[in-house]
């Protein structure tokens, strides 16, 4: 077991790490391990890359792991990468009072627990399953002739401070 107690770096926040990371994956040289959201909370994790090293992840309590961090350890480069998962993705139809939509969104999806993300015009949460659609759907019905609500497959990351526990 290939055990690593710190996080090298981000491929998302250092250049020279993305520029290494890019040179070493065309060499085939990088290994991928896969994580899910919750998994990224964990201090302690053992996991095989998908080359099949065993990885023992030990870290302090105020390390976590994040979509992109690059582990190194006895020769082996290992990105971390986020599992995409299902979320809903809301968007405001134009000529729509923003202020008031919004402040209603955050509430019925604040009283949800669900830890949300902004990308853009665009909020997002994540959902265990498609049927969530239609319960959010009735949730919003009040507003939802302008709201363009969908289901995605995508890497979850909670605006930072909005990632509550969710029930």
């Amino acid at each position: 077991m290939l055990k690593i107690t710190k996080i090298s770096g981000n491929i998302f926040d250092d250049d020279e790490l993305q520029k290494r990371f890019e040179i070493l994956d065309k060499q085939g040289k990088c290994e991928r391990l896969q994580v899910s959201r919750q998994e990224l909370e964990k201090t302690r994790l053992r996991k095989s890359t998908d080359k099949g090293t065993d990885v023992g992840l030990l870290f302090n309590d105020s390390t976590k792991l994040n979509h992109g961090d690059v582990l190194i350890s006895e020769g082996k480069f290992i990105l971390v990468e986020q599992i995409p998962e299902k979320v809903i993705s809301i968007k405001i139809k134009q000529n729509s009072n923003q202020t008031e939509l919004l402040v209603l969104l955050g509430h019925i999806i604040g009283n949800r627990h669900r830890p949300i993300a902004i990308d853009k015009q665009t909020i997002l949460f994540p959902i265990q399953a498609d049927s969530e659609l239609d319960l959010f759907k009735s949730l919003f019905s009040e507003i939802i002739k302008h709201l363009e609500m969908k289901v995605e497959e995508r890497v979850f990351v909670p605006r930072k401070g909005m990632d509550v526990h969710e029930h």
